[in-house]
């Protein structure tokens, strides 16, 4: 009995130092980011993981007075915005239709959508500037947005689908006997219903478009018209930004979704959750 204690004891040890070390990793470049931007050019050339002497906020004040950082912000929020209206349409509709509704194909086109999401971004990037270049969609924020949209959908349309085919269908042949269109159907009965899971799809979907990278890259070219993300990137480059000031603008641009995180948390979780349990 006590060698079956001393086992346990062992392998609840084991498995919390390596929770701990997980944690580390993962908290470590976020206090490292935090001591850095509160550091002067000079503190942090003489030492990178000490605590800073003073906590200085004059980064903060150089990101948003020289960087051209609240256009940036702006930009991010408008594209993120716009991409989002599009985004939750694409994702519900076809996801009520794959999960729902009867048609030809709908097994080939599931299946499509699913192995679409296995390319990265860079796989297709040349496909994406050569269709964009052609319809004159290059340094526009619609393109961006479309292309965003077309990628990230994919995801969101799966996760959508499964959602609504666990939903019962007497609840559409309900509203279809009481003289219901399918539009109707989506907007007043199915979404409403699955509120959760769409709160869940949105915040993947916001977040995934405020860091998103390489299409920005590739589309916008006006730095008037960059987000956020593109422009923090560029920053040390075009600017020789020094580090303090750097890990300063990304704190900030990591403030925003932080913050719909954690209004949005009580969906999420119940969203990750939604659909477990029939009955």
């Amino acid at each position: 009995m006590m060698n079956q204690n001393n086992r346990n004891l062992v392998s609840r040890t084991l498995v919390y130092l390596f929770l701990l070390l997980i944690a580390f990793v993962s908290l470590y470049p976020i206090y490292f980011s935090f001591i850095t931007s509160f550091k002067t050019v000079q503190e942090y050339t003489l030492s990178k993981t000490a605590l800073p002497e003073a906590w200085v906020m004059d980064n903060y004040a150089y990101v948003f007075r020289n960087l051209n950082f609240l256009s940036y912000l702006m930009n991010s929020v408008f594209l993120v915005f716009g991409g989002m209206i599009v985004y939750l349409f694409v994702c519900n509709a076809a996801g009520f239709a794959l999960g729902m509704l009867r048609f030809r194909f709908k097994l080939s086109i599931f299946s499509f959508i699913l192995f679409f999401q296995i390319f990265p971004q860079m796989v297709i990037a040349a496909q994406v500037y050569r269709i964009c270049s052609r319809i004159g969609l290059m340094n526009s924020h619609f393109g961006l947005i479309l292309v965003w949209v077309a990628y990230f959908a994919p995801f969101g349309t799966y996760i959508m689908s499964t959602y609504y085919a666990t939903m019962p269908r007497s609840l559409i042949e309900s509203a279809r006997i009481d003289g219901a269109g399918v539009f109707r159907q989506l907007f007043k009965i199915m979404m409403p219903m699955a509120a959760p899971m769409v709160g869940t799809v949105s915040i993947v979907g916001s977040l995934a478009m405020w860091t998103e990278l390489p299409f920005s890259l590739l589309l916008i070219q006006d730095p008037g018209k960059r987000p956020l993300s593109l422009g923090i990137a560029i920053m040390k480059g075009e600017h020789g930004i020094p580090i303090p000031i750097l890990t300063a603008a990304i704190l900030v641009s990591a403030l925003i979704p932080l913050v719909a995180y954690f209004f949005f948390q009580k969906n999420i979780h119940m969203g990750s959750t939604a659909g477990a349990v029939k009955g």
